[in-house]
């Protein structure tokens, strides 16, 4: 079980990683909306902005992602049912949460979903 100050820097964790994800899509929307208005490059440049923006599309929606399950961490802190795995119900320890605030499962149960559904994702934690 979290105490009040564990869970206190965990929501400010949470809420800044927020903050951090919303500034740098602004940064990259902005980014591109300039882009928009150079002139017209050859077809290297093309190839090469086509290129930029296939990532960053992709970026967005680990991005959008890692939003939705922070906003699910947010809301269970709420309601009071932070920090529980979703498969065991047992309390998923302090160091697990300040190092990913927004993890649903303890550790051996997220190896174990591991090993049935195979390698991790590299930044979207598990989804209930």
């Amino acid at each position: 079980m979290l105490r009040k100050n564990e869970l206190l820097e965990i929501k400010e964790l949470l809420e800044e990683m927020n903050r951090e994800i919303l500034k740098n899509l602004d940064e990259r929307i902005k980014s591109n909306d300039m882009s928009d208005q150079r002139e017209i490059g050859d077809i290297f440049d093309d190839a090469d902005l086509e290129q930029s923006r296939e990532f960053n599309l992709l970026l967005t929606t680990r991005e959008r992602q890692k939003l939705d399950q922070i906003e699910s961490a947010l809301a269970k802190i709420e309601k009071g049912e932070y920090g529980y795995c979703e498969d065991c119900d047992e309390s998923i320890p302090v160091g697990r949460l300040k190092a990913m605030p927004f993890a649903t499962l303890c550790v051996k149960c997220k190896s174990e979903r591991e090993s049935m559904e195979g390698t991790p994702s590299a930044y979207v934690e598990e989804k209930g």
